[in-house]
């Protein structure tokens, strides 16, 4: 009897791909505004070597629309991936 079948393996992988992109959304949309502040200092520092390059608002609309993408991802990805293949 083989420890990791490989079949076990391949629906670790789709249930990885189906859920990673839903948690991050929901991360991206829940974080709190000190932590978007930060984020936004780094990625315009490292991008463009100055902390505020990029206003507040439209960072934050940057975030939750990955987050809504992210989300979106997720459930076409466990709809094709682990429902879809189930039928």
């Amino acid at each position: 009897m083989e420890l990791l079948n490989p079949a076990f393996v391949i629906l670790l992988v789709k249930i990885t791909v189906s859920v990673l992109p839903g948690i991050l959304g929901i991360y991206l949309m829940i974080m709190s505004e000190e932590s978007k502040r930060a984020l936004r200092n780094r990625f315009c520092n490292r991008l463009f070597g100055v902390s505020n390059a990029i206003l507040y608002t439209t960072f934050e609309r940057a975030l939750l629309i990955i987050g809504i993408v992210g989300l979106l991802l997720s459930a076409v990805a466990s709809w094709f991936l682990l429902i879809a293949g189930m039928l």
